[in-house]
């Protein structure tokens, strides 16, 4: 795992690179500047491309404030230099239409200008809708064989909030003044709570305890999570007044079974056929997934709704679209036999603190009662 995780560190590293020398390149061919306009471009692309491997490699070594810092810019750099390129490229390829079709101004300095400015705003806008703390989404969701005392049984889910070094327990409060405002029946986290390679941050298990939920909190565990095998997140959890479910059922209220399962891409696959052949069927199902798929088993008979996440809808766009057919779920609301499913666009944001065209959100179930 930890060479793995170097290899990781490399690539990124290698695409930093890439990026700021294509910008470096496009800002030298469309905006004719001097020799020292020239030199400081070169010396910034070569400054900012040494900033990232130098900052990480820092940051292995020391923690605190000022670590935490450069984290926050290398992670933000990088993510910035990959929406300047590709809104760079796109508006070359849309500027060579124009000017082929006889568009001379498409050619000129300002036509550059321009998508250097559209380029900055884009990221000035991930920057906004990454620190946002997540809205609410209402969604009713139509259970069959819901108990008509269950009518309007409410469910806020957090997701893939990926608490550490760059979002600290300041968001998850919020996010926990949000819920006791809803008072809802129940809360579910579907993974990624953590970044389990990092410390987690202050009065975070304090805030779970002060979140409210009338009948528990519920969590099971994503890829991040079990990065160190998820033995310490699971105590973290349990300590904290949250049931972690790996492979397990209950009922918080009679007639109502929430069961979970831990990621599946993690080897889990048994626990998923073990856990879909102890249920009870007759009674509707909650069922946690940190992964959008490789439940078929759940969902093959009785009735419920299914909660995922993981994806981040793309998270930067163009990844959204280009992520969308790796998973059967990529993000909103699906149904499948007698289920519902929803996947999250998650609370949180993993590396680049930036969200473009995938905002965050909190989503507030709303279960309903059909014969």
């Amino acid at each position: 795992m930890k060479y793995h995780f170097q290899f990781f560190g490399l690539g990124l590293a290698l695409f930093n690179v890439a990026f700021n020398a294509y910008t470096a390149c496009w800002l030298l061919r469309r905006l004719k500047l001097g020799p020292l306009g020239r030199l400081a471009i070169i010396e910034a692309a070569l400054a900012l491309s040494a900033f990232y491997p130098a900052a990480r490699t820092f940051i292995s070594a020391h923690s605190g404030g000022i670590s935490d810092a450069l984290l926050w810019l290398s992670y933000f750099s990088f993510g910035a230099s990959f929406i300047i390129v590709w809104v760079l490229l796109v508006c070359d390829l849309g500027l060579a239409a124009l000017k082929a079709r006889g568009a001379d101004w498409a050619g000129r300095r300002g036509a550059a200008l321009s998508a250097l400015a559209l380029a900055a705003g884009l990221v000035c806008l991930a920057a906004w809708y990454g620190s946002e703390n997540p809205p609410v989404k209402r969604i009713e969701i139509a259970v069959k064989g819901l108990p008509k005392a269950l009518d309007g049984f409410t469910i806020v889910q957090i997701s893939d909030l990926h608490l550490g070094r760059l979002i600290k327990a300041d968001r998850l409060a919020k996010i926990a003044g949000t819920i006791n405002g809803l008072k809802p029946d129940l809360v579910v986290l579907t993974g990624d709570f953590s970044e389990s390679r990092e410390p987690m941050p202050e009065d975070t298990c304090a805030i779970l305890k002060g979140m409210y939920s009338r009948y528990g909190k519920d969590a099971v565990l994503g890829n991040h999570d079990m990065f160190t095998g998820g033995a310490g997140e699971t105590a973290f959890f349990e300590a904290c007044g949250v049931k972690v479910l790996r492979g397990q059922s209950y009922e918080p209220v009679p007639g109502l079974v929430v069961a979970g399962v831990d990621d599946l891409r993690h080897g889990n696959r048994e626990q998923v056929k073990a856990l879909a052949a102890a249920l009870d069927r007759s009674k509707p199902l909650v069922f946690l997934s940190h992964q959008p798929q490789g439940f078929d088993e759940i969902t093959a008979e009785g009735s419920g709704l299914v909660l995922g996440g993981h994806t981040h809808k793309g998270q930067i766009f163009p990844f959204g679209p280009l992520e969308r057919h790796l998973f059967k779920y990529f993000y909103g609301l699906y149904h499948e036999n007698g289920f519902s499913i929803y996947i999250t666009s998650g609370a949180g944001t993993w590396g680049p603190p930036l969200r473009l065209f995938a905002d965050p959100e909190l989503p507030l179930f709303v279960l309903r009662a059909v014969d």
